[in-house]
């Protein structure tokens, strides 16, 4: 083999080493390697399908071979009057049919979010892998907007008709404000599942957050649990903002980092404070209608960011469990 030949053996080993260097750098450093990580394909169970495409007069027929598959909809009660009546009642309600109509042509299908899912719980399994993944089922909920999902034991149910679009009419027709409507799109359920899934764990520690360091470490590790599952999806997304509200956020992060300290809130464990820098809102009082909600959830976030990042021996397991949110404070050495 001459010289020349050599020489382009070694560009072309030396490019394809940068270019693997290059990917590794540009990964965030919360996105575990999945790589060796298998699962069986998600698969969702669609039971608004099945219940609005029976003959009503012959429900208990039709649904009988499905009860099994669905018995955490149909339960016992399906086997009595009194329930066949309620379910009768319910898929012959012409509002309830003009919202799963509506469902149906925002998701004729639902394969790619089985996609999306079943990338997010690779990362799942990773990290919890002796944890069940859940049973995922779909069903309408009637605009029960409060509860989109619902988490029980190892099963998930996804209220599809909360997730239209934003802009959906059935949304503003039952008065819900505009803010409200933001995240009742389809790109946000793998977010919510997730954001379930976070939920359930810190409520299983027991830990109820007091002060207002408390509810931002709280939330923040929500968001980061949303990192480690979902690293790819924008950081707008996971945290619900408009692109203004996060562009908005991030240009005033110190300025409302200095406003908590100055204003010695950190430690301040008066609820109606609390909820104005934690909880749903079209925007964030203290600071101007161009602010996003929830600023203190976002610094939060931050925090925990920086705390994973300075701590790599510190599992996501670890994390949720670790009560002392001065300690995630310290550790972060946050400086916005």
């Amino acid at each position: 083999m001459n010289k020349k030949v050599l020489i382009i053996i070694a560009i072309i080993i030396s490019a394809v080493a940068l270019v693997f260097i290059f990917a590794r750098e540009k990964r965030p450093f919360f996105q575990a390697d999945v790589s060796g990580v298998d699962i069986k394909p998600i698969l969702i169970e669609r039971y608004e399908e099945l219940l609005f495409n029976v003959n009503p007069f012959t429900l208990y027929q039709e649904i009988t071979p499905h009860i099994e598959r669905f018995y955490v909809f149909l339960g016992d009660a399906i086997h009595t009057e009194s329930g066949q009546q309620q379910l009768f009642d319910y898929i012959t309600d012409p509002q309830i049919r003009e919202i799963y109509l509506d469902t149906r042509e925002v998701w004729p299908d639902v394969e790619n979010l089985e996609q999306e899912l079943t990338e997010a719980f690779r990362y799942y399994r990773y990290h919890f892998p002796n944890e069940q993944i859940p049973q995922i089922f779909t069903y309408i909920s009637g605009l029960d907007y409060d509860y989109p999902i619902k988490f029980q034991g190892n099963v998930m149910v996804i209220g599809l008709d909360l997730y239209l679009g934003g802009g959906h009419p059935l949304y503003s027709k039952v008065g819900l404000a505009e803010f409200r409507r933001f995240d009742m799109d389809p790109r946000f359920v793998a977010i919510d599942v997730f954001r379930m899934l976070a939920e359930n764990k810190l409520q299983a520690t027991g830990y109820v957050p007091e002060q207002l360091l408390d509810f931002m470490i709280y939330e923040g590790k929500i968001l980061y649990f949303l990192d480690s599952m979902l690293p790819e999806h924008p950081d707008s997304i996971k945290i619900a903002y408009t692109n203004q509200q996060f562009q908005w956020m991030q240009a005033n992060l110190e300025s409302v980092w200095t406003f908590f300290l100055e204003n010695e809130l950190l430690y301040s464990s008066h609820r109606p404070s609390i909820v104005k820098f934690i909880g749903e809102a079209p925007f964030t009082a203290q600071f101007s209608h161009d602010s996003p909600p929830r600023t203190a959830a976002f610094i939060g976030w931050q925090i925990v960011r920086e705390f994973m990042r300075n701590h790599p021996e510190v599992s996501l397991a670890e994390l949720l469990l670790e009560k002392d949110s001065r300690k995630i404070l310290q550790g972060s050495r946050f400086r916005p």
